[in-house]
Protein backbone atom coordinates (compact mmCIF):
# COMPACT_ATOMS: atom_id res chain seq x y z
CA UNK A 1 0.00 0.00 0.00
CA UNK A 2 2.92 2.39 0.75
CA UNK A 3 4.27 1.40 -2.97
CA UNK A 4 1.08 2.21 -4.61
CA UNK A 5 1.07 5.35 -2.62
CA UNK A 6 4.69 6.59 -3.67
CA UNK A 7 3.43 5.39 -7.13
CA UNK A 8 0.65 8.06 -7.13
CA UNK A 9 2.45 11.06 -5.33
CA UNK A 10 5.04 10.36 -8.35
CA UNK A 11 2.86 10.53 -11.02
CA UNK A 12 1.16 13.39 -9.26
CA UNK A 13 4.42 15.13 -9.96
CA UNK A 14 5.20 14.07 -13.17
CA UNK A 15 1.51 15.91 -14.55
CA UNK A 16 2.73 18.69 -12.88
CA UNK A 17 6.01 18.99 -14.07
CA UNK A 18 4.20 18.32 -17.50
CA UNK A 19 1.94 20.88 -16.99
CA UNK A 20 4.66 23.60 -15.82
CA UNK A 21 6.79 23.00 -18.79
CA UNK A 22 4.11 23.89 -21.39
CA UNK A 23 2.97 26.94 -19.33
CA UNK A 24 2.46 29.67 -21.94
CA UNK A 25 4.53 32.64 -21.38
CA UNK A 26 3.58 35.99 -22.60
CA UNK A 27 6.62 38.34 -22.51
CA UNK A 28 8.73 41.59 -23.82
CA UNK A 29 12.22 40.30 -25.32
CA UNK A 30 15.76 42.02 -23.56
CA UNK A 31 17.68 43.20 -26.63
CA UNK A 32 20.15 40.67 -26.77
CA UNK A 33 17.30 37.80 -27.16
CA UNK A 34 15.55 39.65 -29.98
CA UNK A 35 17.71 37.56 -32.15
CA UNK A 36 16.10 34.49 -31.18
CA UNK A 37 12.95 35.29 -33.36
CA UNK A 38 14.95 34.73 -36.80
CA UNK A 39 13.84 31.40 -37.09
CA UNK A 40 10.26 31.94 -36.44
CA UNK A 41 10.71 34.99 -38.98
CA UNK A 42 12.27 32.45 -41.60
CA UNK A 43 9.56 29.47 -41.08
CA UNK A 44 6.44 31.87 -41.47
CA UNK A 45 7.98 34.26 -44.18
CA UNK A 46 9.55 31.71 -46.51
CA UNK A 47 9.34 34.80 -49.14
CA UNK A 48 12.23 36.99 -47.15
CA UNK A 49 15.75 36.82 -48.73
CA UNK A 50 19.12 36.03 -46.39
CA UNK A 51 20.10 39.67 -47.28
CA UNK A 52 16.90 41.28 -46.07
CA UNK A 53 16.55 39.25 -43.05
CA UNK A 54 20.74 40.23 -42.53
CA UNK A 55 19.86 43.80 -42.69
CA UNK A 56 16.82 43.60 -40.31
CA UNK A 57 18.22 41.81 -37.62
CA UNK A 58 21.33 44.29 -37.45
CA UNK A 59 19.73 47.28 -37.89
CA UNK A 60 15.65 47.05 -36.99
CA UNK A 61 16.47 45.34 -34.13
CA UNK A 62 18.59 47.35 -32.46
CA UNK A 63 15.99 49.65 -30.81
CA UNK A 64 13.19 48.03 -31.69
CA UNK A 65 10.77 46.00 -29.03
CA UNK A 66 9.21 42.41 -29.79
CA UNK A 67 6.47 40.41 -27.75
CA UNK A 68 6.63 36.85 -27.87
CA UNK A 69 4.48 33.81 -26.52
CA UNK A 70 6.61 31.06 -25.31
CA UNK A 71 5.55 27.59 -24.57
CA UNK A 72 8.29 24.63 -23.14
CA UNK A 73 10.88 27.84 -23.20
CA UNK A 74 10.43 27.80 -27.47
CA UNK A 75 8.58 30.85 -29.49
CA UNK A 76 5.27 30.07 -30.57
CA UNK A 77 4.38 33.48 -31.80
CA UNK A 78 5.62 36.90 -31.84
CA UNK A 79 4.49 40.44 -32.76
CA UNK A 80 7.48 43.39 -33.55
CA UNK A 81 7.03 46.85 -33.06
CA UNK A 82 9.60 49.01 -34.73
CA UNK A 83 9.79 52.97 -33.36
CA UNK A 84 8.82 55.96 -35.83
CA UNK A 85 8.42 59.37 -34.56
CA UNK A 86 5.60 60.72 -36.27
CA UNK A 87 4.51 64.33 -37.22
CA UNK A 88 0.81 65.03 -36.32
CA UNK A 89 -0.09 68.28 -37.24
CA UNK A 90 2.24 70.50 -35.34
CA UNK A 91 3.04 68.32 -33.03
CA UNK A 92 5.70 65.04 -33.40
CA UNK A 93 4.87 62.16 -31.66
CA UNK A 94 6.30 58.41 -30.81
CA UNK A 95 4.81 55.86 -32.48
CA UNK A 96 5.13 51.85 -33.23
CA UNK A 97 5.02 50.25 -36.57
CA UNK A 98 3.66 46.42 -35.80
CA UNK A 99 5.61 44.03 -38.24
CA UNK A 100 6.23 40.52 -38.60
CA UNK A 101 3.16 39.74 -36.08
CA UNK A 102 3.78 35.78 -36.64
CA UNK A 103 2.59 32.16 -35.38
CA UNK A 104 4.47 28.78 -35.42
CA UNK A 105 2.16 26.73 -37.72
CA UNK A 106 1.06 24.00 -34.86
CA UNK A 107 0.26 26.73 -32.22
CA UNK A 108 -2.23 28.62 -34.53
CA UNK A 109 -5.92 28.98 -33.65
CA UNK A 110 -5.15 29.36 -30.10
CA UNK A 111 -5.77 33.43 -29.78
CA UNK A 112 -1.76 34.03 -29.64
CA UNK A 113 -1.92 36.73 -31.71
CA UNK A 114 -5.08 38.33 -30.18
CA UNK A 115 -3.14 38.12 -26.93
CA UNK A 116 -0.06 40.19 -28.38
CA UNK A 117 -2.10 42.75 -29.68
CA UNK A 118 -4.19 43.45 -26.81
CA UNK A 119 -0.95 43.32 -24.59
CA UNK A 120 0.98 46.23 -26.81
CA UNK A 121 -1.96 48.00 -26.89
CA UNK A 122 -2.78 48.20 -23.59
CA UNK A 123 1.04 49.30 -22.77
CA UNK A 124 1.54 51.53 -25.59
CA UNK A 125 -1.54 53.81 -24.15
CA UNK A 126 0.52 53.67 -20.30
CA UNK A 127 3.00 55.33 -22.34
CA UNK A 128 0.61 57.90 -24.11
CA UNK A 129 1.13 57.03 -27.53
CA UNK A 130 -1.65 58.06 -29.44
CA UNK A 131 -1.85 55.10 -32.22
CA UNK A 132 0.35 52.46 -33.59
CA UNK A 133 0.10 50.78 -37.44
CA UNK A 134 0.85 48.10 -39.60
CA UNK A 135 0.69 47.27 -43.28
CA UNK A 136 -1.73 44.11 -43.28
CA UNK A 137 -1.56 41.14 -45.08
CA UNK A 138 -5.02 40.84 -45.15
CA UNK A 139 -7.72 43.51 -43.47
CA UNK A 140 -9.97 40.66 -42.10
CA UNK A 141 -7.07 39.07 -40.18
CA UNK A 142 -7.34 42.76 -38.14
CA UNK A 143 -10.57 43.80 -38.69
CA UNK A 144 -12.26 42.16 -35.43
CA UNK A 145 -9.39 43.95 -33.14
CA UNK A 146 -10.21 47.13 -33.70
CA UNK A 147 -8.07 48.09 -36.84
CA UNK A 148 -8.74 50.73 -39.72
CA UNK A 149 -7.41 51.86 -42.63
CA UNK A 150 -5.95 55.44 -42.64
CA UNK A 151 -4.01 55.61 -45.50
CA UNK A 152 -4.31 54.40 -49.35
CA UNK A 153 -1.23 54.66 -51.07
CA UNK A 154 -0.82 56.22 -55.16
CA UNK A 155 0.43 53.35 -57.21
CA UNK A 156 3.17 53.80 -59.59
CA UNK A 157 5.12 52.02 -62.02
CA UNK A 158 7.90 53.43 -63.74
CA UNK A 159 9.35 53.28 -67.84
CA UNK A 160 11.73 53.93 -69.93
CA UNK A 161 11.43 57.15 -72.41
CA UNK A 162 11.12 54.38 -75.13
CA UNK A 163 8.02 53.09 -73.46
CA UNK A 164 9.72 49.99 -72.21
CA UNK A 165 9.57 48.25 -68.97
CA UNK A 166 12.89 49.61 -66.84
CA UNK A 167 15.01 47.86 -65.18
CA UNK A 168 17.52 48.84 -62.02
CA UNK A 169 20.63 48.44 -64.39
CA UNK A 170 18.69 50.90 -66.24
CA UNK A 171 17.82 53.50 -63.75
CA UNK A 172 21.19 53.56 -62.56
CA UNK A 173 22.46 54.36 -65.97
CA UNK A 174 20.38 57.48 -65.92
CA UNK A 175 21.12 58.93 -62.35
CA UNK A 176 23.53 58.05 -60.08
CA UNK A 177 21.44 56.52 -56.96
CA UNK A 178 22.10 57.87 -53.30
CA UNK A 179 24.90 57.57 -51.54
CA UNK A 180 25.22 57.75 -47.42
CA UNK A 181 26.62 61.32 -47.97
CA UNK A 182 23.07 62.47 -49.47
CA UNK A 183 21.20 61.08 -46.96
CA UNK A 184 21.40 64.64 -44.89
CA UNK A 185 19.63 66.09 -47.76
CA UNK A 186 17.38 63.54 -48.51
CA UNK A 187 15.92 64.06 -44.56
CA UNK A 188 15.47 67.34 -45.27
CA UNK A 189 14.04 67.71 -48.79
CA UNK A 190 11.68 65.04 -48.09
CA UNK A 191 10.53 67.19 -44.73
CA UNK A 192 10.65 70.26 -46.89
CA UNK A 193 8.11 68.37 -49.89
CA UNK A 194 6.05 66.91 -47.36
CA UNK A 195 5.46 70.26 -45.04
CA UNK A 196 4.83 72.03 -48.31
CA UNK A 197 2.31 69.62 -49.29
CA UNK A 198 0.11 70.14 -46.05
CA UNK A 199 0.56 66.31 -45.48
CA UNK A 200 -0.79 66.21 -41.78
CA UNK A 201 0.37 62.45 -40.77
CA UNK A 202 3.52 61.06 -42.04
CA UNK A 203 7.16 59.31 -40.60
CA UNK A 204 9.37 61.86 -39.94
CA UNK A 205 12.64 62.04 -42.41
CA UNK A 206 16.14 62.62 -40.89
CA UNK A 207 19.39 61.55 -41.97
CA UNK A 208 19.36 58.14 -39.96
CA UNK A 209 15.99 57.57 -41.73
CA UNK A 210 17.52 57.75 -44.91
CA UNK A 211 20.92 55.93 -43.78
CA UNK A 212 18.39 52.70 -42.78
CA UNK A 213 15.98 52.84 -45.86
CA UNK A 214 18.95 52.72 -48.05
CA UNK A 215 20.44 50.07 -46.07
CA UNK A 216 16.92 48.36 -46.36
CA UNK A 217 16.59 48.95 -50.23
CA UNK A 218 20.28 47.42 -51.09
CA UNK A 219 19.41 44.25 -48.89
CA UNK A 220 16.55 44.46 -51.72
CA UNK A 221 18.46 44.71 -54.77
CA UNK A 222 17.46 48.43 -54.87
CA UNK A 223 18.05 52.00 -53.91
CA UNK A 224 17.04 55.75 -53.96
CA UNK A 225 17.04 57.58 -56.62
CA UNK A 226 17.74 61.35 -56.52
CA UNK A 227 16.97 63.40 -59.66
CA UNK A 228 18.73 67.03 -59.82
CA UNK A 229 18.08 70.25 -61.81
CA UNK A 230 20.36 73.12 -62.02
CA UNK A 231 22.42 71.37 -59.32
CA UNK A 232 19.50 71.23 -56.70
CA UNK A 233 17.54 68.19 -55.44
CA UNK A 234 14.07 68.10 -57.32
CA UNK A 235 12.60 64.28 -56.41
CA UNK A 236 13.60 61.44 -54.76
CA UNK A 237 12.37 57.84 -55.61
CA UNK A 238 12.29 54.77 -53.82
CA UNK A 239 12.84 51.21 -55.50
CA UNK A 240 13.54 48.03 -55.68
CA UNK A 241 13.71 44.36 -57.33
CA UNK A 242 12.53 42.04 -55.40
CA UNK A 243 9.76 40.73 -57.54
CA UNK A 244 10.70 42.40 -60.39
CA UNK A 245 11.53 46.64 -60.73
CA UNK A 246 8.92 47.99 -58.33
CA UNK A 247 8.81 51.70 -57.48
CA UNK A 248 7.27 53.59 -54.43
CA UNK A 249 5.92 56.95 -54.24
CA UNK A 250 8.17 59.46 -55.12
CA UNK A 251 8.55 62.67 -53.59
CA UNK A 252 9.42 65.77 -56.21
CA UNK A 253 9.34 69.51 -55.49
CA UNK A 254 6.48 71.46 -56.81
CA UNK A 255 6.63 73.01 -60.48
CA UNK A 256 9.22 70.26 -61.04
CA UNK A 257 6.99 67.16 -61.60
CA UNK A 258 8.62 66.10 -64.61
CA UNK A 259 11.95 65.82 -63.18
CA UNK A 260 12.42 61.98 -63.15
CA UNK A 261 10.82 62.60 -66.89
CA UNK A 262 13.89 64.45 -68.35
CA UNK A 263 16.15 62.10 -66.50
CA UNK A 264 14.69 59.08 -68.57
CA UNK A 265 12.25 57.67 -66.11
CA UNK A 266 8.66 57.77 -67.02
CA UNK A 267 6.73 57.49 -63.96
CA UNK A 268 2.72 56.92 -64.45
CA UNK A 269 0.42 56.60 -61.38
CA UNK A 270 -2.83 54.70 -61.61
CA UNK A 271 -6.15 56.03 -60.96
CA UNK A 272 -6.92 53.87 -58.26
CA UNK A 273 -5.34 54.09 -54.72
CA UNK A 274 -3.89 51.16 -52.81
CA UNK A 275 -5.33 50.85 -48.82
CA UNK A 276 -2.02 50.58 -47.37
CA UNK A 277 -1.51 51.51 -43.57
CA UNK A 278 -4.48 50.27 -40.96
CA UNK A 279 -4.35 51.64 -37.61
CA UNK A 280 -5.28 50.95 -34.01
CA UNK A 281 -5.62 54.12 -31.49
CA UNK A 282 -4.33 53.81 -28.72
CA UNK A 283 -4.09 56.74 -25.88
CA UNK A 284 -7.29 58.51 -26.86
CA UNK A 285 -7.43 61.44 -24.69
CA UNK A 286 -3.46 62.29 -25.76
CA UNK A 287 -5.09 62.15 -29.35
CA UNK A 288 -7.42 64.02 -29.50
CA UNK A 289 -5.24 66.87 -27.26
CA UNK A 290 -2.99 67.17 -30.29
CA UNK A 291 -6.09 67.95 -32.78
CA UNK A 292 -7.14 71.61 -33.46
CA UNK A 293 -11.18 73.20 -34.64
CA UNK A 294 -11.96 75.08 -37.67
CA UNK A 295 -14.67 77.17 -35.32
CA UNK A 296 -15.54 77.07 -31.58
CA UNK A 297 -17.38 73.50 -31.19
CA UNK A 298 -18.36 72.00 -27.93
CA UNK A 299 -18.82 68.59 -28.04
CA UNK A 300 -19.16 65.49 -25.86
CA UNK A 301 -19.39 61.53 -26.48
CA UNK A 302 -19.18 58.16 -24.68
CA UNK A 303 -16.33 56.05 -26.36
CA UNK A 304 -16.48 51.99 -26.52
CA UNK A 305 -13.03 50.37 -26.75
CA UNK A 306 -13.16 46.44 -25.62
CA UNK A 307 -9.28 46.37 -25.02
CA UNK A 308 -8.13 49.73 -23.52
CA UNK A 309 -10.88 49.93 -20.34
CA UNK A 310 -9.19 53.53 -19.84
CA UNK A 311 -10.93 54.85 -23.17
CA UNK A 312 -14.43 53.89 -21.78
CA UNK A 313 -15.19 57.13 -20.82
CA UNK A 314 -17.30 60.34 -21.45
CA UNK A 315 -15.36 62.95 -23.66
CA UNK A 316 -15.86 66.09 -23.40
CA UNK A 317 -14.27 68.25 -26.25
CA UNK A 318 -14.64 72.16 -26.06
CA UNK A 319 -12.54 74.94 -28.19
CA UNK A 320 -12.20 77.38 -30.67
CA UNK A 321 -9.41 77.85 -33.76
CA UNK A 322 -6.34 78.74 -30.84
CA UNK A 323 -7.49 76.50 -28.40
CA UNK A 324 -8.88 73.07 -27.51
CA UNK A 325 -9.58 71.13 -24.50
CA UNK A 326 -10.57 67.72 -23.67
CA UNK A 327 -11.72 66.83 -20.65
CA UNK A 328 -12.70 63.18 -19.67
CA UNK A 329 -14.90 61.56 -16.69
CA UNK A 330 -16.57 57.93 -16.26
CA UNK A 331 -19.58 57.69 -18.13
CA UNK A 332 -22.48 57.51 -15.46
CA UNK A 333 -25.63 55.11 -16.74
CA UNK A 334 -28.91 57.25 -16.67
CA UNK A 335 -27.35 59.89 -16.74
CA UNK A 336 -25.20 59.87 -20.00
CA UNK A 337 -27.40 57.94 -21.70
CA UNK A 338 -28.66 60.48 -23.97
CA UNK A 339 -24.70 61.44 -25.06
CA UNK A 340 -23.53 60.23 -28.58
CA UNK A 341 -22.12 56.85 -28.00
CA UNK A 342 -19.33 55.87 -30.50
CA UNK A 343 -16.61 52.95 -30.69
CA UNK A 344 -13.18 52.92 -31.11
CA UNK A 345 -13.34 51.78 -34.97
CA UNK A 346 -15.95 54.43 -35.95
CA UNK A 347 -13.62 57.14 -34.23
CA UNK A 348 -10.66 56.05 -35.75
CA UNK A 349 -12.06 56.53 -39.02
CA UNK A 350 -12.95 59.82 -38.69
CA UNK A 351 -9.98 61.31 -36.99
CA UNK A 352 -7.70 60.24 -39.87
CA UNK A 353 -10.58 61.54 -42.58
CA UNK A 354 -10.50 58.27 -44.24
CA UNK A 355 -14.47 57.81 -44.40
CA UNK A 356 -17.45 60.33 -44.84
CA UNK A 357 -19.48 59.85 -41.85
CA UNK A 358 -22.47 58.51 -43.96
CA UNK A 359 -19.84 55.87 -44.45
CA UNK A 360 -18.74 54.82 -40.89
CA UNK A 361 -22.31 54.79 -40.20
CA UNK A 362 -23.15 52.03 -42.71
CA UNK A 363 -19.97 50.02 -42.27
CA UNK A 364 -19.81 49.95 -38.35
CA UNK A 365 -23.46 49.89 -37.74
CA UNK A 366 -23.74 53.61 -35.53
CA UNK A 367 -25.86 56.08 -35.93
CA UNK A 368 -24.46 59.35 -35.22
CA UNK A 369 -27.25 62.43 -34.18
CA UNK A 370 -27.29 65.63 -36.05
CA UNK A 371 -25.93 67.57 -33.14
CA UNK A 372 -22.61 64.78 -33.62
CA UNK A 373 -22.27 65.33 -36.74
CA UNK A 374 -22.34 69.22 -37.09
CA UNK A 375 -19.75 69.46 -33.99
CA UNK A 376 -17.34 66.59 -35.16
CA UNK A 377 -17.11 68.03 -38.61
CA UNK A 378 -15.43 71.34 -36.55
CA UNK A 379 -12.93 69.47 -35.85
CA UNK A 380 -9.85 69.06 -37.85
CA UNK A 381 -9.18 65.39 -39.07
CA UNK A 382 -5.51 64.18 -39.33
CA UNK A 383 -5.64 64.23 -43.50
CA UNK A 384 -3.62 63.54 -45.47
CA UNK A 385 -1.51 60.81 -44.57
CA UNK A 386 1.84 59.71 -45.93
CA UNK A 387 2.82 56.61 -44.34
CA UNK A 388 4.70 54.24 -46.75
CA UNK A 389 7.50 52.61 -45.33
CA UNK A 390 7.57 48.53 -45.64
CA UNK A 391 9.14 48.03 -42.13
Amino acid sequence: MEVVQQDRCRSSLNRKARRKSKMKILKKLKPEERGLTRTLWEQVFTEDTKEFLDYYYTEKTKNNEIYVIETDHDIRAMMQLNPYVIQMGKKAVESRYIVAVATEPLYRHRGYMAELLSKTARDLYQQKMPFFFLMPASEKIYYPHNYRFIYAADVWSAKGTDGKELTIQKIVELQNDSEEKDCKKLGDFAEEVLEKQKIQVYTKRDAAYYMRLLKEQESEKGGILIAEQDGEMRGILVFDEEDGLAVREPLIRKGYEDVFDKAGVILKKEEKKKPLIMARLLNVESLLSSMVCKEEMDLEFVLYDPIIRENNCLFMLKGNEEHLVVRTRTAHTGKDDAVQKISIDALTSIVFGYKELEKIEEEEKEIFSAEFKEEISKLMPFSPVFINEIV
